[in-house]
C-alpha cells in the first residue's frame, strides 16, 4: 500500500506493507531522507511519526492503528533530551534539551534552566541523582556520574509541596491558609506571588 510521509515541508509517498511496524517506516525514512539520528554524540535526534495526532510506537503495526492506503503521516526529527527531571509536585516529566556538553555545567546552570519551565522559584526546589544524592549547585553534573539521558528528581523543601499545589491548582483557600496572617508580612507574600 502507498502512505504519504510529511517530513521538513515535504509530502513524500512510501510504498509500505500493511503488516510493517512503524519502526521500520522510521528506518526508511532516515534512509530516504539521508538523515544522522543518535549517532551524533553532541547532539541527539530521533524521529517521531504520528497519524490523527497520536504519536506512534515503534513496535505497533501499521494496519492496527487504523493506517489505510493514501494516508498521511507526520514525521518529526526532535532532539532527545540530555536530561529528563522529574518533578515531585506535578508527577510530569520535565526534558532539559541542549548538547553534551550540559552535563558539564554547573547544578545552579541547570536548577535555572529547570525554573524556566516549570515555573517554580529555584529557591523552593532540590534536584537529586538517580540514586537519590541531593546535587549541589557548586558541583557540575559529570562530579554526580549522571549520564546521558537519566532522569533526575526535583523535590521541594519542607512546607513548600501543598503550598506550591494549591497554586498550580488555583485552590486559593489552600494558598491563603499558608500565608502569614500578619498585615505587613500578608501583603508582601501576597504581591511577590501575583
Amino acid at each position: 500500500m502507498r502512505v504519504f510521509i510529511a517530513f521538513d515541508g515535504s509530502c513524500e509517498p512510501f510504498d509500505v506493507s500493511p503488516d510493517q511496524t512503524v519502526g521500520s517506516v522510521k528506518l526508511m525514512v532516515k534512509d530516504y531522507f539521508h538523515l544522522q539520528l543518535s549517532d551524533d554524540k553532541q547532539v541527539r535526534h530521533f524521529l517521531e511519526l504520528s497519524y490523527a495526532g497520536a504519536i506512534l510506537r515503534d513496535n505497533w503495526v501499521l494496519t492496527d492503528v487504523g493506517i489505510t492506503p493514501s494516508s498521511a503521516i507526520c514525521c518529526l526529527l526532535k532532539r532527545e533530551p540530555v536530561v529528563r527531571v522529574f518533578s515531585a509536585v506535578t508527577g510530569e516529566t520535565l526534558s532539559v534539551l541542549g548538547t553534551v556538553f550540559l552535563l558539564s555545567t554547573s547544578v545552579a546552570r541547570l536548577m535555572t534552566l529547570v525554573s524556566q519551565q516549570c515555573v517554580l522559584p529555584v529557591s523552593s526546589f532540590r534536584l537529586s541523582s538517580p540514586t537519590g544524592l541531593q546535587l549541589y549547585d557548586c558541583n557540575r553534573l559529570h562530579d554526580y556520574a549522571i549520564d546521558l539521558g537519566a532522569t533526575l528528581r526535583l523535590d521541594t523543601w519542607d512546607g513548600w509541596a501543598e503550598f506550591l499545589r494549591g497554586c498550580f491548582l488555583g485552590h486559593r483557600l489552600t494558598v491563603q491558609r499558608h500565608l502569614s496572617r500578619e498585615r505587613p508580612v500578608m501583603r508582601s507574600e501576597y504581591t511577590s506571588t501575583h
